[in-house]
């Protein structure tokens, strides 16, 4: 679970900002609560605001494709066309999945090259692949061992 505060100004995920939604997801009363990420994986992250929330899941259907599924989840009261716009609720991440499903189609296009070779992840760019890799190795290590305690380091 990670917690991050929104560009100054910001208390939602849309262009300007400002809610998508006219009610209230949280119950803290503040109008700048961040937004909450928490990681489920393999396979799901969601993203909450105070606003409304996104659940992000991911499910490999071949060793080239994968099912990229988004769901935006406003208070159980809100109203579409009343109390938010759909195409200001969803526009910031239809755009930023489409931009992620170009960069992966890329590198997937690259690792498919007869000329690819594997080699060391940028612990600077691709920490949340390094973070996947580390949790897939404890998985599989405690499936054909047992439990593996962690340790820190740093």
């Amino acid at each position: 679970m990670t917690r991050i505060p929104l560009s100054a100004g910001a208390v939602s995920y849309t262009l300007d900002g400002l809610p998508a939604v006219a009610g209230r997801l949280d119950r803290s009363g503040e109008a700048d609560i961040g937004a909450l990420l928490y990681f489920n994986y393999p396979s799901s992250w969601n993203h909450f605001l105070g606003d409304h929330a996104l659940s992000f899941r991911v499910l490999p259907l071949g060793p080239n494709e994968t099912l990229v599924t988004t769901k935006w989840l406003v208070p159980e009261s809100a109203v579409e066309g009343v109390d938010y716009d759909l195409e200001r609720l969803t526009k910031v991440w239809i755009a930023t999945n489409d931009q992620d499903r170009r960069l992966v189609e890329g590198a997937q296009a690259g690792v498919n090259s007869p000329s690819y070779e594997p080699g060391p992840y940028s612990e600077v760019a691709e920490h949340g692949v390094c973070q996947f890799d580390d949790w897939y190795c404890v998985t599989l290590l405690e499936r054909l061992q047992g439990p593996i305690p962690l340790q820190s380091v740093g």
